[in-house]
């Protein structure tokens, strides 16, 4: 009996000690100990298309396309910080563009780089501001995860 007893205890800590390994080295694949790297994306249309998608590019500069299952998204801008979500939003109400904030993951590299992005950004200059983001689409394209 207390043979038994030990080669249970035995192997209920192995099955510890191994699914606490197994999670300690996938933590970073599944980001369970991390906040995900979510910025709010402006969506102006969802396309079943390629070439109605890339219509709606040629409507709006500096937009990009992202697949997404058999969707093509079009975006027209990004933001990580709220103020510069609320301009952004403002901006493209202003020039009647009725754009869809979404939540999206982009990669820890992107998600550091917007922020020196946004850091520049003068807030009363609209063609600075235009040209800025314009930038930033330029970079989010093939960082979304």
């Amino acid at each position: 009996m207390k043979k038994t007893l030990i080669t249970i205890l035995l192997a209920f800590g192995i099955g510890v000690s191994l699914t606490a390994f197994t999670i300690y080295s996938l933590k970073d694949k599944f980001l369970l100990l991390e906040n995900k790297n979510t910025v709010t994306a402006f969506q102006v249309g969802v396309y079943k298309s390629k070439e109605n998608a890339d219509r709606a590019l040629l409507e709006h500069p500096g937009a990009i396309s992202v697949k997404d299952g058999e969707y093509y998204r079009v975006f027209v801008g990004v933001a990580k910080d709220k103020t510069y979500e609320k301009l952004l939003e403002t901006f493209f109400l202003d020039r009647n563009v009725t754009v869809y904030p979404k939540e999206i993951e982009v990669t820890k590299n992107f998600f550091q780089e917007i922020n020196l992005w946004e850091s520049q950004i003068n807030q009363n200059d609209t063609m600075i501001l235009e040209r800025m983001n314009q930038e930033i689409m330029k970079k989010l394209e093939g960082e979304i995860l």
